[in-house]
């Protein structure tokens, strides 16, 4: 594109780059050579303390003295951001195409779906640690009519299953509108081509507006993932990383804020969780973006 500008007009297309892109090396590439840096360092953040380097000490120590929790950490992440991924994306196409239908009402359950996206994360996770409060809680309350309870969030049973719930409730709007805006450009030519020939609501979502959406698909999916990935907030306030929720961002937290405040490990933490993202996001959109073309 910078090649269709010329003098003036060029260096106005520069300087109109240029907040941006400071924006992101303040808060983007500074924070994150950083937190390399740190990873090979003791910094502990408390002040008056010296800060020595290291080397790859850290490193040791996560992946070999401390090898249990880190890889109890992963596992975690990882059953988590498949869940909510593939949860996520499943509901959300299903809703989407259910809001395409005419029907009573539409507006006010797709206004039901998207409300939890305005809501903070603080407000959700409170909600629902209220819901399924064991003691006097409505869930608790409803299962004790069936002679049943259960811990919810303090249950290494339930909290992982709950947390993933509560994080897809709580996406799950966004990911619809996606989907549902997808949706609304398939050419109607090709709807009706497909009721000429005879083919059902599943063979016309399957043959036409699956493939139509692939653009949509390809965004949502690396959304969900990535996000999912290094999701912490919403895990802090429901179980603070206890009864097997501890993903490496949970485990990240814990060694920095909690017990010796070890910022140094959790830096290196950080990288680890960095680059499993960064290996999942690339795979991913290597594949969706083939796929994109295939379908195109």
């Amino acid at each position: 594109m910078a090649s269709l500008y010329r003098g003036r007009d060029r260096v106005q297309l520069h300087l109109g780059m240029l907040p941006g892109l400071l924006v992101y090396v303040l808060f983007g590439i500074i924070p994150s050579v950083a937190t390399a840096v740190i990873s090979l360092t003791n910094y502990s953040g408390i002040p008056g303390l010296p800060v020595n380097f290291v080397g790859f000490q850290n490193y040791v120590q996560a992946f070999v003295l401390d090898s249990t929790g880190l890889l109890g950490s992963i596992r975690d992440t990882l059953v988590f951001a498949v869940s909510v991924t593939v949860i996520q994306n499943a509901l959300a196409l299903a809703l989407a195409w259910l809001f395409t239908k005419r029907y009573p009402g539409r507006a006010i359950f797709r206004s039901l779906v998207f409300m939890p996206a305005a809501l903070g994360v603080t407000v959700i996770g409170l909600t629902w640690a209220l819901i399924f409060n064991p003691s006097g809680g409505p869930a608790a309350n409803l299962l004790a009519v069936w002679g049943g309870n259960s811990a919810f969030f303090g249950s290494d049973t339930w909290a992982m299953p709950l947390v993933i719930f509560v994080q897809i409730w709580a996406n799950l709007g966004f990911t619809t509108i996606v989907y549902l805006a997808g949706m609304n450009t398939v050419p109607g030519e090709l709807y009706e081509a497909a009721k000429m020939d005879g083919a059902s609501g599943w063979r016309t979502f399957r043959s036409v507006t699956f493939p139509m959406i692939a653009a949509s698909t390809t965004v949502n999916v690396l959304l969900a993932a990535v996000g999912s990935l290094n999701t912490y907030d919403l895990i802090y306030v429901l179980t603070d990383g206890l009864y097997h929720t501890n993903t490496l961002g949970m485990y990240m937290f814990n060694t920095a804020f909690e017990g010796s405040s070890n910022l140094g490990l959790a830096a290196t933490i950080n990288m680890v969780e960095f680059v499993i993202t960064f290996v999942v996001a690339l795979t991913l959109q290597k594949f969706l973006r083939r796929r994109e073309e295939v379908l195109g």
